[in-house]
């Protein structure tokens, strides 16, 4: 499991000996999560030993500056002298950021967003609101905006080992060195800085970095992206403002500016720690649909976190901090509504005795384990792999999952429990049961599962744009299909169609949430979301009509083929072993993967290439 890997050249500086030549050394501490989907945040790496000089220049810049300790600097790209400003422009347009960039959005615009450019120089003995960079904080308020990035890139001109910046969602943290750069999504990811020694002491050598910024949007999206930027940059000086008046405050007033600073920029870190945009629409689907149906709405929230565990676990692609994130927050509401219904039943000692026990287990274990161990940090990479020896491990094998399986036992003791939701108990039992023997067998494709790969196989037989538009609307016609199956099979059961398409319409967004890019992913979970309205729009399909829906989509995406003179990427595959399990997943991406080519195409080229597209300049 990679623990801290090396990511390219770092640029040594020479401030001990001020005016020497920067010499370049290999050398990295970055640790953390390494995803199988290509390009996922943080984008690290080092800028070209070309801009050596243009570090120099800026670092003596900030050499002469008179700066206090005790507070950050700040200066505008815009307000520096012309030599420091060229070279400023220089490390902002270095091709290896954008090459880095650009893996990471494929089919996307870039453009540079002059206006909030600054040079940028830390003290983390601050007071006020330079306090709000040591706690877990979002830089803008534009993350709900689908599809339009802002990204802020950390260019590094004086490392220091002190300094560390940390991503929660994907629980990865890097302290930079000079010459690298680190770049974020400036709306959406939730970070914050630790300082290794003591909290309060002021650092020797300050860290000293250029923030760049960089509009991504969708080229169909690309009108769009200079309103978007000036949205930003406007939000970026009013809370400049806020921020100087109030970063070392000694009035009443500067008080309470900083913690409006502070405050402002926690409370959404905090609803997208513990809850999350699609968590929140998820929970106000199966309410809305459930309307009237309380025993069904018991059971469609019960189940979703072991879907999460089995997709984690097998392609370990999603960010660490979500899974725990959306598992924590849907085994929560799975237990407390079993729980609920439980003390509903009144008392009944020896069941509720066998149930502490069990369910004490557990929690135990987990206080044992640690909350990135229990959420497959091992697993991810988040933390080495170590054998767990204090109580119950290693007097009891799979404790956490035992002591939960003991306490559903317990609670099957109270017969009137029992008699009202035995199905319930043993949908719970068979799922750990799952999940326990995946965990035995070490069962996942994640050493081998990469999307990028995958999408490169496929795109190769979706070149056309006709072709790709048939595939788009019939895969529509053929998930709806799909849907409909569910829905008769519900019916047939006796439960209502709409609870269970919803279901599944879930479990297949959290899929493409867990195993694509993030603009990709979206996109897939949008299609799904007006296929899932078309279907509750109208009476539930019976299974002749969802059967033809689902073969007359599969023979006109044969015959699209033909008439586009493609292939079809099954025949690339359907010789080959393994066969049975590619077409598997081939059907599963099949939304994801049309997504990309028909929203985010780009240029098919090997991937160890450095990407080729420019970044436009100018301020936006």
């Amino acid at each position: 499991m990679p623990g801290a890997e090396d990511l390219g050249v770092d640029m040594v500086p020479a401030h001990d000996a001020p005016r020497r030549p920067l010499m370049v050394q290999v050398r990295c501490a970055t640790s953390g999560f390494r995803s199988a989907v290509a390009g996922m945040k943080p984008g690290i790496g080092s800028v070209e030993e070309s801009h050596a000089g243009h570090l120099e220049t800026m670092l003596a810049f900030v050499d002469r500056q008179a700066l206090d300790r005790r507070e950050t600097f700040h200066a505008w790209e815009a307000e520096l002298p012309p030599e420091e400003r060229e070279a400023f422009a220089e490390l902002k347009d270095s091709a290896a950021i954008r090459a880095s960039i650009l893996e990471a959005f494929p089919g996307c615009t870039v453009h540079n967003v002059d206006t909030m450019n600054e040079v940028y120089v830390s003290n983390m003995g601050a007071k006020g609101s330079d306090y709000v960079f040591l706690q877990r904080h979002i830089d803008g308020p534009f993350g709900l905006l689908p599809y339009l990035t802002l990204l802020r890139c950390l260019v590094v001109v004086r490392g220091n080992d002190r300094v560390t910046t940390i991503f929660s969602t994907q629980k990865c943290k890097n302290t930079l060195r000079t010459g690298q750069f680190c770049w974020f999504d400036y709306n959406r990811d939730i970070h914050y800085i630790v300082k290794s020694g003591d909290p309060n002491e002021l650092l020797e050598e300050s860290r000293i970095c250029l923030k760049v910024h960089y509009a991504v949007t969708p080229r169909w999206l690309a009108p769009f992206h200079a309103l978007f930027a000036e949205w930003n940059a406007t939000y970026n000086r009013r809370a400049r403002q806020l921020f100087l008046a109030s970063k070392n405050p000694r009035s009443a007033i500067g008080k309470f500016l900083g913690a409006i600073v502070n405050i402002g920029t926690f409370l959404y870190p905090l609803f997208e720690r513990y809850i999350g945009v699609l968590n929140l629409l998820v929970v106000l689907l199966f309410w809305g649909v459930t309307s009237g149906h309380p025993v069904e709405r018991i059971y469609l929230f019960s189940f979703v976190h072991y879907f999460l565990y089995f997709v984690a676990y097998t392609f370990r692609a999603v960010e660490p901090g979500r899974f725990a994130r959306d598992a924590s927050l849907f085994q929560l509401i799975a237990l407390g509504s079993l729980f609920y219904q439980y003390g509903r039943m009144g008392l009944d000692a020896p069941s509720l005795a066998v149930a502490v026990l069990g369910f004490g287990l557990s929690g135990l274990a987990f206080l044992r384990l640690g909350s990135d161990r229990t959420y497959f940090g091992a697993e991810f990479g988040v933390v080495p792999p170590s054998k767990i020896s204090g109580f119950p491990y290693g007097v009891i094998p799979h404790p956490m999952i035992v002591g939960k399986l003991v306490g559903f036992a317990g609670l099957a003791l109270h017969a009137p429990f029992r008699e009202a939701w035995w199905p319930l108990l043993l949908g719970h039992v068979a799922c750990y049961v799952i999940v326990l023997c995946q965990e035995v067998a070490n069962w996942h494709v994640g050493d081998t599962y990469r999307f990028e790969e995958t999408y490169r196989d496929f795109a190769r037989f979706h070149q056309r744009t006709g072709n790709v538009a048939v595939h788009l609307f019939t895969t529509g016609l053929g998930l709806l299909g799909v849907f409909g199956l569910v829905g008769a099979f519900a019916l047939a059961l006796g439960t209502t169609p709409a609870v269970a398409v919803s279901f599944a319409a879930v479990l297949y967004a959290f899929f493409c949430a867990y195993t694509t890019p993030d603009q990709t992913a979206l996109t897939s979970i949008l299609y799904s979301g007006v296929v899932l309205i078309v279907y509750l729009s109208f009476p539930p399909l019976m299974w002749p009509l969802s059967l033809g829906l689902l073969v007359f989509a599969t023979v006109a995406q044969e015959l699209s083929h033909i008439v586009f003179r493609e292939r079809t990427y099954m025949s690339s595959y359907q010789r080959e072993r393994g066969a049975w399990g590619q077409l598997l997943l081939h059907s599963l991406l099949l939304v994801p993967l049309l997504c990309r080519a028909a929203f985010f195409r780009a240029a098919l080229r090997d991937p160890s290439e450095p990407g080729s597209a420019a970044i436009h300049r100018g301020a936006a």
